[in-house]
């Protein structure tokens, strides 16, 4: 979290704590952990000082946008899928008796069931 003072001093700090009107926490350079006490919406540290916090995710960063590479998958791909869209769900009598296995290139290849049998 970002710790920001009155007078301008701004400290990063990691929360060890956090109830409702308490927040405890441990920044570089100082030996105790700072307390922080809400009183009455305003939070106070520990010297009477009202003080600001932010919080990693109240900064709403927004996530880095796609390339085109990314969102486009391979023309082989593609028409693979788009022939499974057209052949829906009928399987004729050949389909059924094939399995498919990948060969060491990473393709996937159709092998027919009378194939596996031994001789």
């Amino acid at each position: 979290m970002t710790i920001t003072y009155p007078n301008g001093t701004v400290r990063k700090a990691i929360v060890l704590s956090h109830e409702e009107d308490e927040i405890r926490a441990a920044a570089a350079g100082c030996d105790d952990v700072l307390v922080f006490t809400r009183i009455e919406g305003t939070w106070i540290s520990e010297e009477i000082e009202p003080v600001t916090f932010e919080f990693k995710w109240q900064r709403g960063v927004a996530p880095a946008a796609w390339s085109e590479d990314e969102c486009v998958c391979p023309q082989e791909l593609a028409d693979r899928l788009i022939s499974g869209l057209y052949a829906g769900c009928e399987r004729d009598e050949d389909e059924a008796n094939r399995i498919y296995v990948f060969v060491p290139d990473g393709k996937r290849v159709a092998i027919h069931r009378r194939d596996l049998v031994p001789n």
